[in-house]
Protein backbone atom coordinates (compact mmCIF):
# COMPACT_ATOMS: atom_id res chain seq x y z
CA UNK A 1 0.00 0.00 0.00
CA UNK A 2 2.73 2.50 0.64
CA UNK A 3 4.74 1.48 -2.24
CA UNK A 4 1.41 2.23 -4.12
CA UNK A 5 0.69 5.88 -2.53
CA UNK A 6 4.39 6.59 -3.34
CA UNK A 7 4.49 5.59 -7.00
CA UNK A 8 0.89 7.86 -7.47
CA UNK A 9 2.51 10.42 -5.46
CA UNK A 10 5.02 10.64 -8.24
CA UNK A 11 3.34 10.24 -10.67
CA UNK A 12 0.78 13.08 -9.63
CA UNK A 13 4.26 14.84 -9.28
CA UNK A 14 5.51 14.54 -13.22
CA UNK A 15 2.01 15.11 -14.46
CA UNK A 16 0.97 18.55 -12.41
CA UNK A 17 4.95 19.60 -13.71
CA UNK A 18 4.11 18.67 -16.87
CA UNK A 19 0.93 20.15 -16.96
CA UNK A 20 2.12 23.64 -16.05
CA UNK A 21 5.18 23.65 -18.22
CA UNK A 22 2.67 22.69 -21.07
CA UNK A 23 0.71 25.61 -20.10
CA UNK A 24 3.43 27.90 -20.40
CA UNK A 25 3.20 26.91 -24.27
CA UNK A 26 0.02 26.58 -24.39
CA UNK A 27 -1.51 30.01 -23.97
CA UNK A 28 0.05 33.47 -24.15
CA UNK A 29 1.62 34.84 -21.21
CA UNK A 30 -0.53 37.46 -20.51
CA UNK A 31 -3.19 35.05 -19.29
CA UNK A 32 -0.66 33.16 -17.26
CA UNK A 33 -2.22 33.10 -13.45
CA UNK A 34 0.00 34.85 -10.61
CA UNK A 35 0.94 31.17 -9.41
CA UNK A 36 2.33 30.18 -12.77
CA UNK A 37 4.44 33.14 -13.65
CA UNK A 38 5.89 33.41 -9.95
CA UNK A 39 6.50 29.10 -10.33
CA UNK A 40 8.28 30.33 -14.07
CA UNK A 41 10.54 32.64 -11.84
CA UNK A 42 11.47 30.67 -9.43
CA UNK A 43 11.29 26.71 -9.88
CA UNK A 44 11.02 26.23 -13.93
CA UNK A 45 13.78 25.21 -16.76
CA UNK A 46 14.52 29.01 -16.87
CA UNK A 47 14.34 29.95 -12.86
CA UNK A 48 15.73 28.19 -10.25
CA UNK A 49 15.76 28.66 -6.17
CA UNK A 50 19.39 28.04 -3.86
CA UNK A 51 18.49 28.39 -0.33
CA UNK A 52 20.80 29.74 1.97
CA UNK A 53 20.39 28.89 5.95
CA UNK A 54 22.22 30.56 8.69
CA UNK A 55 21.31 28.02 11.78
CA UNK A 56 23.98 29.75 14.06
CA UNK A 57 21.80 31.56 16.05
CA UNK A 58 20.18 27.96 17.06
CA UNK A 59 23.08 27.46 19.44
CA UNK A 60 23.70 28.94 23.01
CA UNK A 61 23.02 26.88 26.32
CA UNK A 62 20.11 29.48 27.35
CA UNK A 63 18.20 28.48 24.21
CA UNK A 64 18.20 24.92 24.98
CA UNK A 65 17.59 24.91 28.56
CA UNK A 66 14.41 27.85 27.89
CA UNK A 67 12.48 25.10 26.38
CA UNK A 68 11.34 27.28 23.43
CA UNK A 69 11.21 26.31 20.00
CA UNK A 70 14.02 27.09 18.12
CA UNK A 71 12.71 26.83 14.55
CA UNK A 72 12.25 31.12 14.56
CA UNK A 73 16.41 31.09 15.02
CA UNK A 74 16.89 29.37 11.59
CA UNK A 75 17.71 32.40 8.61
CA UNK A 76 16.72 31.61 5.50
CA UNK A 77 17.19 33.40 2.18
CA UNK A 78 16.12 32.21 -1.22
CA UNK A 79 18.41 32.81 -4.27
CA UNK A 80 16.27 33.54 -8.10
CA UNK A 81 18.85 32.23 -10.16
CA UNK A 82 17.36 33.21 -13.77
CA UNK A 83 18.28 33.49 -17.39
CA UNK A 84 17.03 36.94 -17.85
CA UNK A 85 17.67 36.58 -21.49
CA UNK A 86 15.14 33.71 -22.15
CA UNK A 87 12.26 34.79 -23.50
CA UNK A 88 9.10 33.28 -21.08
CA UNK A 89 11.52 35.09 -18.37
CA UNK A 90 10.87 38.27 -19.24
CA UNK A 91 7.88 37.60 -19.77
CA UNK A 92 7.12 36.48 -16.34
CA UNK A 93 8.88 39.51 -15.38
CA UNK A 94 6.84 42.03 -17.23
CA UNK A 95 3.35 40.41 -16.54
CA UNK A 96 3.94 40.10 -12.92
CA UNK A 97 4.81 43.30 -12.92
CA UNK A 98 1.56 44.39 -14.99
CA UNK A 99 -0.56 42.37 -12.55
CA UNK A 100 0.81 43.87 -8.97
CA UNK A 101 0.91 47.54 -10.62
CA UNK A 102 -2.13 47.31 -12.91
CA UNK A 103 -4.02 50.58 -11.93
CA UNK A 104 -0.96 52.69 -11.84
CA UNK A 105 1.29 51.44 -15.02
CA UNK A 106 0.88 53.85 -17.92
CA UNK A 107 0.63 53.01 -21.36
CA UNK A 108 3.58 54.05 -22.30
CA UNK A 109 4.90 52.16 -19.23
CA UNK A 110 2.66 49.19 -20.61
CA UNK A 111 4.85 49.12 -23.55
CA UNK A 112 7.85 49.16 -22.47
CA UNK A 113 7.17 46.23 -20.29
CA UNK A 114 5.93 44.48 -24.03
CA UNK A 115 9.22 45.50 -25.82
CA UNK A 116 11.21 44.13 -22.86
CA UNK A 117 9.09 40.96 -23.34
CA UNK A 118 9.89 40.78 -27.17
CA UNK A 119 13.32 41.76 -27.22
CA UNK A 120 16.51 39.58 -28.41
CA UNK A 121 19.72 38.89 -26.84
CA UNK A 122 21.69 38.00 -29.83
CA UNK A 123 25.25 38.84 -28.09
CA UNK A 124 24.81 37.75 -24.61
CA UNK A 125 23.22 35.01 -21.86
CA UNK A 126 22.26 37.54 -19.22
CA UNK A 127 21.53 35.39 -15.52
CA UNK A 128 20.36 37.50 -13.01
CA UNK A 129 20.73 36.49 -9.16
CA UNK A 130 18.53 37.94 -6.75
CA UNK A 131 18.28 37.07 -2.92
CA UNK A 132 14.64 37.48 -1.28
CA UNK A 133 13.58 36.14 2.09
CA UNK A 134 10.20 36.01 3.78
CA UNK A 135 11.32 38.25 7.04
CA UNK A 136 14.38 40.63 7.31
CA UNK A 137 17.35 39.13 8.94
CA UNK A 138 21.45 39.20 9.27
CA UNK A 139 21.64 36.73 6.80
CA UNK A 140 19.43 38.36 4.09
CA UNK A 141 21.39 41.91 4.90
CA UNK A 142 24.89 40.35 4.75
CA UNK A 143 23.72 38.48 1.21
CA UNK A 144 22.32 41.67 -0.08
CA UNK A 145 24.67 44.15 0.65
CA UNK A 146 27.09 41.60 -1.09
CA UNK A 147 25.79 41.60 -4.43
CA UNK A 148 26.36 45.40 -4.19
CA UNK A 149 29.95 44.91 -3.24
CA UNK A 150 31.12 42.64 -6.34
CA UNK A 151 33.10 43.48 -9.28
CA UNK A 152 33.20 42.28 -12.27
CA UNK A 153 37.59 42.03 -11.52
CA UNK A 154 36.42 39.80 -8.44
CA UNK A 155 33.68 37.28 -10.69
CA UNK A 156 36.51 36.51 -14.03
CA UNK A 157 38.31 34.41 -12.79
CA UNK A 158 35.56 32.00 -10.77
CA UNK A 159 32.16 32.20 -12.64
CA UNK A 160 31.22 30.77 -15.65
CA UNK A 161 29.03 28.66 -17.57
CA UNK A 162 29.44 25.18 -18.30
CA UNK A 163 28.17 22.80 -20.69
CA UNK A 164 29.11 19.76 -23.16
CA UNK A 165 32.68 19.75 -21.40
CA UNK A 166 33.17 23.31 -22.18
CA UNK A 167 33.10 26.54 -20.23
CA UNK A 168 32.68 30.39 -20.99
CA UNK A 169 33.82 32.88 -18.07
CA UNK A 170 31.79 35.90 -17.04
CA UNK A 171 32.38 38.87 -19.31
CA UNK A 172 30.82 41.60 -16.93
CA UNK A 173 28.97 41.60 -13.53
CA UNK A 174 26.55 44.62 -13.32
CA UNK A 175 24.99 44.88 -9.47
CA UNK A 176 21.56 44.99 -8.53
CA UNK A 177 19.65 47.99 -9.98
CA UNK A 178 16.53 49.71 -9.06
CA UNK A 179 14.31 47.46 -11.15
CA UNK A 180 14.39 44.70 -9.03
CA UNK A 181 15.75 42.15 -10.85
CA UNK A 182 18.85 41.68 -9.29
CA UNK A 183 22.49 41.19 -9.56
CA UNK A 184 23.66 40.94 -13.83
CA UNK A 185 26.02 38.24 -14.68
CA UNK A 186 26.83 38.56 -18.51
CA UNK A 187 28.36 35.76 -20.64
CA UNK A 188 28.90 35.91 -24.36
CA UNK A 189 26.38 34.14 -26.62
CA UNK A 190 28.74 33.05 -29.58
CA UNK A 191 32.35 31.54 -29.22
CA UNK A 192 34.31 31.39 -32.59
CA UNK A 193 31.21 33.09 -34.45
CA UNK A 194 29.36 29.51 -32.64
CA UNK A 195 26.26 29.34 -30.01
CA UNK A 196 28.02 28.61 -26.77
CA UNK A 197 24.65 26.13 -26.07
CA UNK A 198 22.84 23.93 -28.29
CA UNK A 199 20.19 21.61 -28.41
CA UNK A 200 22.52 18.94 -28.16
CA UNK A 201 24.65 20.48 -24.75
CA UNK A 202 22.86 18.55 -22.44
CA UNK A 203 22.95 20.32 -18.99
CA UNK A 204 23.95 24.46 -18.03
CA UNK A 205 25.67 24.80 -14.97
CA UNK A 206 25.97 28.02 -13.60
CA UNK A 207 28.84 28.66 -10.95
CA UNK A 208 30.59 31.48 -8.83
CA UNK A 209 32.35 30.88 -6.22
CA UNK A 210 34.32 34.50 -5.15
CA UNK A 211 36.63 34.13 -2.39
CA UNK A 212 34.57 35.02 0.95
CA UNK A 213 30.95 35.19 -0.54
CA UNK A 214 28.36 32.18 -0.97
CA UNK A 215 28.97 29.89 -3.98
CA UNK A 216 26.31 29.85 -6.59
CA UNK A 217 25.73 26.80 -8.31
CA UNK A 218 22.58 25.86 -10.03
CA UNK A 219 21.83 23.43 -13.20
CA UNK A 220 19.60 23.34 -15.86
CA UNK A 221 18.78 20.84 -19.02
CA UNK A 222 18.53 22.08 -22.29
CA UNK A 223 15.91 19.74 -23.11
CA UNK A 224 13.41 21.50 -20.88
CA UNK A 225 14.18 25.22 -22.32
CA UNK A 226 12.15 24.70 -25.08
CA UNK A 227 9.75 27.43 -25.42
CA UNK A 228 7.24 28.33 -28.62
CA UNK A 229 9.43 26.05 -30.61
CA UNK A 230 12.96 27.25 -29.71
CA UNK A 231 15.23 26.94 -27.47
CA UNK A 232 15.42 29.60 -24.62
CA UNK A 233 18.13 30.38 -22.37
Amino acid sequence: MKRLCLVLLCLFAFVHGSYVLAQWNKKPYTEWSEKETIKLLNDSPWGQTQALTDTSQMTGQGRMDSGQSRVADVSSVQIRIRFLSAKPVRQAVSHLMEMKNREAISPQQAAQLKAFAAADFPDYIVVTVLPESEKASALFQQTQSAFYKLTTNDLKNNTYLLTGGKRVFIKEYQPPAKDGLGARYIFPRLIDGKPFVTAESGDILFRSEPQGFVVLNMRYKTKDMMFEGKLEY
